[in-house]
């Protein structure tokens, strides 16, 4: 999403669009009416560590549990022994991507840049091992990334005052770059925001205008923020419009659906717009065009304990077609269908990636830290990582 922290601070009406939610007990209590539609029961099931069954009412009667399960499925993702940990302290946001080849994870962040446009955005790094967090590069305001499908970092360069936004690739060992495209029909993009690769190595980005309206690019040249797919050979292509703020995106495990999500809701100049989406959509994929858009689900805090509405960010998938979106109050999970199914709770959550052989530990980042979460999932998408440790 953009970079404005402002509209965290708004208070604004908090606005529930989740149904029938119930009761949250405590680990020793039996589950017995788990659904948020209540079409499923429970009977006899103890909670894991650290997890707990929302209720509606609870607001600030309990300290929140890491984990809040709305429906039985998400004990599938839990597992018997999630975990949610802390790392380290490190103003970390977009990006989140895992390279396996040194087990690094990648993220853009705003580290000793307080001044503009001296200092913009830099791209950082974090050791999977130790830890560590250090430097890599300066950017022109760097934003979502990915790898390819050849272990390259692909990111998306926002671009700053009269510097275009763009699409690079960088090789991580040698950090050798190349801009991938600069420009639809000649007219510079708004302000790249996040980036996937497909499984034949094309590139699929959304470009909302949040360079815009943050006052660091100059008035759009494009008049609406579209989503766009670069093929092989360097062709872009507009393959959705009609969005608000077009943000994260994610192909399904068998890249037949794609998800974008919409953070309207966050204009980008400090303020909340609660007319606005704050939506995942889903569009069929065929071949290289995109079609039957639909609202796969409405996103919104769990709870009275942040002022904004919420506001879905980064997306993933695992390889059972559950969407997880970093959304205000955490990382929310939705079933296939969209149903909503539990919360991972790190507040300010932006976004996430999987890591580790098994894709099964999560990195979550928000504007002031970096958590860890042991799941019993395996990410989809992840196509570098996934063949390498196949190899392995």
């Amino acid at each position: 999403m953009g970079w404005s922290q402002q509209f965290c601070q708004f208070h604004v009406p908090l606005v529930l669009l989740l149904l029938g939610i119930f009761v949250s007990e405590t680990s020793s209590t039996p589950l017995k009416k788990l659904s948020a539609n209540g079409d499923q029961s429970l009977q006899s099931v103890a909670m894991p560590p650290g997890a707990c069954i929302w209720h509606e009412n609870a607001g600030h009667s309990r300290a929140p549990c890491d984990f809040e399960v709305l429906d039985a499925e998400f004990l599938d993702v839990l597992g018997k022994a999630p975990k949610l940990e802390f790392i380290t302290n490190a103003p970390a946001r977009e990006g989140g991507v895992y390279f396996p080849d040194k087990e690094e994870y990648y993220f853009s962040s705003p580290w000793n840049s307080n001044e503009l446009p001296e200092k913009p955005v830099n791209l950082m790094k974090m050791s999977l091992v130790t830890g560590e967090v250090s430097f890599v590069m300066k950017t022109n305001m760097a934003n979502g990334m990915t790898l390819d499908n050849s272990g390259k970092l692909v990111v998306c360069e926002q671009g700053l005052f009269e510097k275009r936004g763009f699409i690079q690739k960088i090789d991580l060992h040698s950090m050798a770059s190349s801009i991938v495209a600069d420009n639809w029909k000649g007219l510079s993009f708004n302000s790249p925001n996040d980036v996937v690769v497909k499984s034949d190595n094309s590139i699929w980005f959304t470009d909302p205008d949040y360079g815009q309206k943050e006052h660091f690019k100059g008035p759009s040249q494009i008049g609406k923020n579209q989503v766009y797919r670069v093929s092989v050979t360097g062709e872009v292509t507009a393959v959705a419009d009609g969005f608000t703020k077009p943000n994260g995106l994610a192909f399904s495990p068998d890249e037949k659906l794609l998800y974008i999500t919409d953070t309207g809701t966050s204009v980008g100049d400090g303020t909340v717009d609660l007319s606005k989406p704050h939506d995942i959509n889903v569009f069929d994929v065929e071949g290289t065009t995109l079609s039957n858009r639909r609202v796969f689900a409405s996103v919104a805090v769990l709870d009275g304990s942040l002022p904004s509405i919420g506001v879905p960010d980064g997306i993933k998938v695992d390889t059972q077609g559950r969407v997880y979106t970093a959304n205000q109050d955490g990382i929310q999970v939705f079933s296939p269908k969209g149903k909503l199914l539990g919360l991972i709770r790190v507040q300010g959550a932006i976004n996430m990636g999987f890591v580790g052989p098994r894709l099964d530990r999560m990195i979550v980042t928000n504007y002031s830290a970096i958590h860890s979460v042991q799941l019993n999932v395996q990410a989809a998408g992840l196509l570098y990582a996934e063949a390498l440790h196949h190899h392995l």
